[in-house]
């Protein structure tokens, strides 16, 4: 009764909110008429996102507040070209322009304040007021930014302290339990010289469904977030910035299941015909959960150190990064209420990163040359029951530089480029019994050209090519011991082509942005199977992607903001044989068959308006957030299950002024009932062969609840 009463009133002041602006008088003020122009950091120094040859989603955080984003899937289903599958455990692909990772590490780079996260798990900590701003990069990456830059990076930029004393409180509370508390406050320690900002983050959740086990909650989630700034003016030419911040999580069980094969394509005679394979949608779970409590422990920190040096012609930049990221995982992976296999694991990661660059400062050769060192230590300890130990070091030291220059007044050249050498090391003791110790070395050159024509101060148009290239690694004992040779697998490479408009309209009332692109991708990691039986990452695949992204941003009157987003995407394998399928009847040839987590279609459209002074002086701000994602296949396998596609509907209306702020908002507002993600791997409890069962995430019910801020 009460979630029919919360719809009916949202209903109630939509069509109210209609009717009140039909009846408003519309001003001619070209100042409220005008968008919002976007400074982006995307190429290493600040510009303006119309006037690059990149394809960027920025994301303000004006605009992070009012949508209420919350991680990274919030921010996928407002980018076109970007989608984020929820898988299980801790792990998520997130996929742009239908690079999806089949195997290996991820083709997307995330970053904060310019220092790479080979974890995402802490990602979520920095939203609520602890952002800038969020800048999603299109396209490979990997001449500015390196390692796993393969298909795009995501740019997270933190917010920094001030020379007023400012502070913010906000209170979450929500159905299912949720409470939510953020507190900030930033202000001098010295005058002009010296400034602080301090944050704190506590976030409950009850989770949306119970554990027949024994009646617990399963999905709950508890994390508390500190965070330090401090920005130092010794000079007017001398900047340096500190940051910290460290988290803590306890999350409890991944509300997954293994759902029952439905197709049966191997029939072993006398011994009968089995079910192993998941045809069709991906069924929706929302009760049934019956798995041995465990925890997902993280204790995690980030921190950075950044110095910037005006040297007149040219500015030094100096960024130092370190992480320690600490895991304690115990889950139930029969995800069964019968005991066949519960695993432990213990992560302890360290990583240090350290990048020098000379910027050109008002030249009119645009200029950037750099130099940088990663450091990452994993230490990896699985018990599932027997003992896998794994110490894993990477080492990667690269120069990178660019140069940009016009050749006439409307028409610029940009190159770009990357020189990379990376070792890797790995030891590792596997079930107990295969011993191995090993390392290899990637060197690659990584280069980027484009070109951009201004046809007035208000369009371009600009194509560029690039070459990504993505590290190898190691095969561990999955199935089966690999032989000698089998050990190793190599890097990946991708030609990305790209045409691109950029566009204003109506003094700036009006934006449109479009990209149109095409990946050739070579020596893809994929599975395979070894001459031993082995389940190998291996060079076996050949890909391509094609497709565009369409962004249109308007102010169609005073006071209304409209945001659309559309984009298709056609990835296929063009090579690729996946023999481990043939046991159970399937074709192995996977030639022309869509890539696994790729949706063809995204669109996101977003409307807000705002009535100044409309109740007692507060402003009265309402929008609405529709995101659709057409289906991805679970596998490249014809047969293999589908994820059904999603359509989600946020919604929330605010009272507002410049000290206190109330919000009532929904997420999901119809309570679409699609599966989250879902994976194929083997059912320890019922399979005859490896690998062949779906493990479905349950969805994001109807979430709803008040939120209420104090400025101080």
């Amino acid at each position: 009764m009460m979630k029919r009463t919360l719809i009916s009133l949202i209903f109630y002041q939509a069509i109210s909110l209609s009717m009140m602006v039909h009846a408003e008088e519309i001003t001619s003020d070209s100042s409220a008429l005008s968008l919002d122009e976007m400074v982006v950091t995307t190429r290493k120094r600040e510009e303006m996102l119309q006037e690059i040859p990149v394809a960027i989603t920025s994301f303000s955080a004006e605009l992070i507040n009012d949508a209420d984003l919350q991680n990274i899937e919030d921010i996928a289903m407002l980018t076109p070209g970007f989608t984020f599958t929820q898988l299980f455990g801790y792990v998520g692909n997130p996929v742009i322009r239908g690079a999806s990772t089949t195997i290996g590490e991820p083709n997307v780079g995330f970053f904060l304040d310019g220092v790479y996260q080979n974890s995402r798990t802490a990602m979520e900590a920095m939203f609520g007021d602890e952002l800038e701003r969020i800048e999603i990069a299109k396209g490979p990456q990997s001449a500015l930014y390196g390692r796993n830059s393969f298909s795009g990076t995501v740019n997270y930029v933190t917010k920094q302290p001030s020379n007023d004393n400012e502070g913010r409180l906000e209170v979450t509370i929500g159905n299912e339990g949720r409470k939510d508390a953020r507190l900030s406050y930033s202000g001098a320690i010295t005058e002009d010289t010296l400034f602080y900002r301090v944050g704190a983050m506590h976030s409950g959740f009850d989770g949306f469904y119970k554990n027949d086990f024994d009646g617990s909650d399963l999905d709950d989630k508890q994390s508390n977030i500190y965070s330090l700034s401090l920005v130092a003016l010794p000079t007017d030419e001398l900047e340096m910035v500190f940051r910290i911040g460290v988290e803590n999580t306890n999350d409890g069980d991944d509300p997954v299941q293994f759902v029952d094969n439905n197709a049966a394509p191997l029939n072993l005679g006398p011994f009968g015909i089995y079910n192993e394979l998941l045809t069709g949608d991906v069924p929706s779970l929302t009760n049934g959960f019956n798995v041995m409590p465990g925890h997902n422990e993280r204790d995690s920190v980030s921190s950075s150190f950044r110095l910037d040096w005006d040297l007149e012609q040219v500015t030094f930049t100096s960024i130092s990064g370190y992480n320690d990221l600490e895991l304690d995982l115990a889950r139930d992976t029969d995800y069964s209420s019968v005991n066949n296999e519960f695993t432990n694991q213990q992560v302890d990661q360290e990583e240090f990163s350290q990048e020098f660059r000379l910027t050109s400062v008002g030249q009119p050769i645009r200029w950037m040359a750099g130099v940088y060192f990663y450091d990452l230590n994993r230490d990896n300890v699985v018990t599932s029951p027997t003992v896998s130990i794994s110490e894993e070091n990477t080492r990667n030291w690269a120069g990178f530089g660019s140069i940009a220059f016009d050749l006439t007044d409307q028409l610029s050249l940009t190159l770009e480029g990357r020189y990379s050498y990376e070792r890797k090391e790995l030891m590792a003791i596997e079930a107990a019994i295969v011993d191995f110790d090993g390392s290899q070395t990637f060197n690659n050159f990584m280069p980027k050209v484009a070109l951009d024509y201004q046809f007035s101060d208000d369009s371009m148009i600009y194509a560029s090519v690039a070459k990504a290239v993505k590290s190898g690694g190691f095969n561990l004992t999955i199935n089966a011991a690999p032989l000698a040779d089998e050990r190793r697998y190599d890097e990946e490479k991708s030609l990305n082509y790209e045409i691109g408009l950029k566009s204003s309209w109506l003094d700036n009332r009006l934006t449109t942005n479009l990209a149109v692109f095409y990946i050739d991708w070579t020596d893809q990691i994929v599975r395979s199977l070894g001459s031993t039986g082995a389940l190998l990452n291996d060079n076996a695949g050949e890909s391509s992607s094609r497709g565009f992204e369409l962004e249109v941003a308007a102010k169609p009157a005073k006071n209304w903001d409209v945001t659309a987003g559309l984009s298709y995407t056609d990835a296929q394998y063009d090579s690729y044989t996946f023999d481990a399928i043939a046991p159970i009847g399937l074709e192995t040839n996977l030639d022309g068959n869509r890539m696994q987590f790729v949706s063809e279609w995204t669109a996101n459209t977003s409307v807000q308006y705002v009535r100044p002074s409309a109740i007692a002086g507060f402003d009265w701000k309402s929008r609405v957030d529709v995101m659709y994602q057409s289906d991805q296949k679970i596998q490249a396998v014809d047969d293999i299950g589908t994820l059904p596609s999603r359509t989600i509907v946020n919604f929330r209306t605010t009272l507002e002024n410049e000290k206190y702020s109330a919000s009532l908002w929904v997420k999901n507002l119809f309570d679409d009932d699609s599966a989250l993600g879902a994976v194929v791997i083997h059912d320890p409890a019922g399979s005859l062969f490896v690998g062949f069962n779906g493990l479905v995430q349950a969805p994001a019910e109807r979430s709803f609840g008040v939120t209420a801020s104090l400025k101080f």
